[in-house]
């Protein structure tokens, strides 16, 4: 399977996605629930991140990069600051996952959304990530050399 997105993803050109899934989340506004595509992705190619493309109210997906340890520590309490912060629904909202966004618009504006997703779902993906990259293995599966590649845009040893 594989994840469409305007984001570049490191190591879309060396293996294929190993995990993903589709769900339905919500953004959350004054005016009630509004219902969102989206899609998780994980790679051992990037072994630290969750990509998440968001089909909000655009033809091409909003795609973010997470932490997929902030994103684990999200289902348990609230963490993160800056532009990513995640936190779980309590009471009769217990089975909920919350994601506040913020970015940027074409105009350069800040823009936050509110993000609802089913913690069931967010937590099986997260089960299934660990048994492709165990937690604590991440740095035995990172390609450091790959990522010097892509920062200067040319192979190792050209020159």
């Amino acid at each position: 399977m594989s994840i469409h997105g305007s984001g570049a993803r490191p190591g879309q050109g060396s293996s294929a996605w190993l995990c993903t899934t589709h769900l339905l989340m919500h953004k959350v506004t004054a005016g009630g629930l509004h219902p969102v595509p989206a899609c998780l992705a994980y790679s051992a190619d990037d072994p630290f991140t969750v990509y998440l493309d968001s089909h909000t109210d655009t033809d091409i997906p909003v795609t973010w990069e997470l932490s997929r340890d902030l994103l684990a520590l999200g289902t348990q309490e609230r963490v993160g600051v800056g532009d990513v912060s995640v936190y779980p629904g309590h009471g009769r909202d217990a089975d909920s996952l919350y994601l506040l966004l913020t970015g940027r618009d074409a105009d350069g504006e800040a823009e936050t959304a509110l993000m609802r997703a089913q913690a069931s779902d967010v937590e099986a993906f997260l089960r299934w990530t660990e048994r492709i990259v165990p937690p604590g293995s991440e740095p035995d599966h990172f390609d450091a050399d790959g990522l010097v590649r892509q920062l200067l845009g040319q192979d190792i040893g050209e020159g």
